[in-house]
């Protein structure tokens, strides 16, 4: 019996490895088609190198002009010839400071640099919470590093050189800082992913509906001290235009640069539902806003308080699901809760069926590039995947309340 079910393991494992080799596979190939495009300027990184290039040459008052960061990127990205205006560079100031030193070198180099530097994180990230994910320690760590890469939200923040893995790396930190009970260090590392404010805020709610309201001793110096830097950076007046400017590129959708039927999230999936109506902004924030009330209440009074893994791993969703503004890449933080919930359910006695099938199958369809891939790049229908976040969201739902009230739980698997 013991032999049976050693090789019923061995085989799974076998084709869960060719798999996300496979998938590893899709993105090289990817990769290699878009590589002149990328050398081109045509990738988001040009928006990073041209902010950061501003903020060197002492231009920080013309941070948030559109003419100056024209101007800018064609200076490093000349040929590219579907672009009229600037990529809009719409983070806060501090941020920009960040990618200066990526300037000293040419565009291409630059590039290059800077997804060695998120490789580098995303390798290191999982060497740090091997410790902490039991289930993990019996495989080898080639197997975890091999299914970051599968991740198309990692893939895609590389290939467009973006900043989502560093989110990711914070809140890998946050996490651990957490788990050895270090709450202040935790807020600490949330603050640096302000710069991407909106996916870490609605996170900061809900941790304080879990009652860890000491995050806030790192959280808010933290966050102070990045705001003086860009007060100092850009000056008063741009740090006072900076709130207009962005609201303005989201009405405006940037000039084709902000796709709502590409965010997966409740934004995207309510536009695809109701297209671009007078209603549709006001009914993504209401829904937005009381799903994360929803979810902070059931945070606090309906699931395990014990339980950090799970914890985190349904404020990551929640926040995904909540963020007004979220791109495919994104996602790459959720990778940290598809790591939290494996090791939780390997670990776990018993996991109720519809939990376990929900969770698996949104996860599935998450690490399936071939269909993320049509979605964005065919039919700019990514937010078809806020579907599969919303289930997950439910999915974790009913673990956690399975192990906060266990009899219910076999009450009802019995029935």
């Amino acid at each position: 019996m013991r032999t049976s079910t050693n090789n019923t393991v061995s085989r799974v494992k076998s084709a869960v490895v060719f798999y996300l080799i496979a998938m590893v596979a899709i993105h090289l190939y990817l990769f290699w088609i878009t590589r002149d495009m990328v050398r081109r300027g045509y990738s988001d990184f040009a928006i990073y190198y041209c902010a950061g290039t501003i903020v060197r040459e002492g231009l920080g008052h013309s941070l948030y002009d559109d003419v100056t960061q024209f101007r800018v990127q064609e200076q490093f990205a000349p040929d590219v010839p579907i672009r009229h205006g600037a990529l809009p560079y719409t983070h806060p100031p501090f941020e920009a400071l960040f990618f200066a030193p990526f300037t000293y070198v040419s565009y291409p180099k630059a590039f290059v640099l800077w997804d060695l530097f998120n490789v580098g994180m995303l390798v290191l990230s999982v060497f740090l919470l091997r410790p902490h994910l039991a289930a993990f320690q019996r495989h080898s760590a080639v197997l975890s590093i091999l299914a970051s890469f599968a991740f198309f939200p990692v893939f895609f923040a590389l290939l467009q050189g973006q900043d989502a893995i560093l989110l990711l790396f914070l809140y890998t930190l946050s996490f651990l800082s957490l788990k050895k009970d270090r709450p202040a260090v935790a807020g600490a590392w949330l603050a640096l992913g302000l710069y991407k404010f909106h996916l870490v805020l609605p996170f900061i709610v809900l941790l304080l509906a879990q009652k860890r309201t000491k995050v806030l001793r790192g959280f808010l110096p933290v966050a102070f001290l990045l705001a003086v830097i860009s007060v100092l950076l850009v000056g008063p007046s741009q740090i006072m235009l900076y709130p207009h400017y962005v609201l303005n590129l989201e009405n405006t959708m940037a000039r084709g640069a902000i796709v709502p039927s590409d965010m997966p999230n409740l934004r995207g999936v309510i536009y695809l539902l109701l297209g671009g109506s007078a209603f549709t902004d006001a009914i993504v924030l209401v829904a937005s806003f009381v799903l994360l009330l929803a979810v902070a209440w059931y945070s606090r009074v309906a699931a395990d308080p014990d339980s950090l893994d799970g914890g985190f791993a349904l404020s990551l969703v929640t926040t995904v699901l909540v963020s007004y503004h979220a791109m495919g890449y994104d996602l790459s933080m959720l990778l940290l809760a598809a790591f939290l919930l494996g090791n939780c359910w390997l670990t776990a006695p018993a996991l109720p069926r519809w939990p376990q099938k929900c969770m698996a199958f949104a996860v599935g369809l998450l690490f399936f590039s071939p269909l993320e891939s049509v979605l964005l790049i065919k039919y700019n229908r990514l937010g078809l995947t806020g579907w599969f976040v919303l289930l997950w969201l439910v999915g974790i739902m009913g673990y956690l309340s399975s192990q906060f009230h266990p009899s219910s739980s076999l009450s009802s698997r019995s029935a």
